[in-house]
């Protein structure tokens, strides 16, 4: 499968005062042609999740505006894994397509249930952190339809917006911790948490691939 003249419009969320994070996310995506990126300024809210859903509806009203098929939505602590590339990624994104996804993520911190639908790609029912998603254009109203409150997240929201939601195994996205949340204040005051929860949740994914291969991938 060709992919050479795909571009997949990237739309990442920064607080403008947050120079470190802005600089990251500038070398994430250096030399990935790929991506028609997007540096979108954060939204202010009543605390840091409703800023962060306001920034989120934001960029949906946007890609509506430009007619756009599926967007790219990402938070600027996304750090791209070693398992990246433009393939894996763009053939996941067509085939979750066709499986029905509206939800695909690149990475997650955590799931309570997941089911393989093939060997890079899990149904998961519910999941923690948004800086990697994958948005199709049926879940955009949706998204719009959400009244979202002071005590909500965006992932716990996401979660319950559809049951057509899947994570990429491996991860192609991780959270780097830059030892300051807006969002969960147990991640702001204990560092590298973030970042053993992504590796706890790969490792449970390990063991489910395991028993798919063994038994279902033949």
């Amino acid at each position: 499968m060709d992919f050479d003249n795909i571009i997949l419009p990237a739309y990442v969320i920064n607080i403008k005062e947050r120079t470190d994070r802005y600089q990251h996310i500038q070398e994430q995506f250096s030399g990935k042609s790929e991506f028609d990126l997007h540096i979108f300024e954060a939204c202010r809210g009543e605390n840091g999740a409703v800023g962060l859903w306001n920034s989120m509806v934001a960029i949906i009203n946007l890609a509506i505006q430009r007619d756009e098929d599926v967007i790219l939505l990402c938070e600027d602590d996304h750090t791209f894994t070693s398992s990246y590339s433009k393939t894996y990624l763009f053939k996941n994104i067509i085939e979750a397509h066709q499986q029905g996804a509206l939800v695909l993520s690149g990475g997650i911190g955590g799931f309570n249930h997941a089911v393989p639908l093939s060997p890079n790609r899990y149904w998961i029912d519910s999941f923690w952190c948004t800086q990697f998603l994958v948005l199709y254009r049926p879940v955009f109203k949706k998204i719009l339809d959400i009244n979202f409150q002071s005590t909500d997240t965006a992932d716990g929201v996401f979660s319950g917006i559809t049951s057509h939601k899947m994570v990429l195994y491996p991860f192609v996205s991780v959270q780097t911790d830059f030892g300051y949340s807006d969002i969960t204040p147990r991640n702001h005051n204990e560092r590298s948490l973030i970042t053993e929860y992504f590796k706890r949740t790969e490792a449970r994914l390990d063991k489910y691939n395991s028993i798919y291969q063994c038994y279902l991938n033949k």
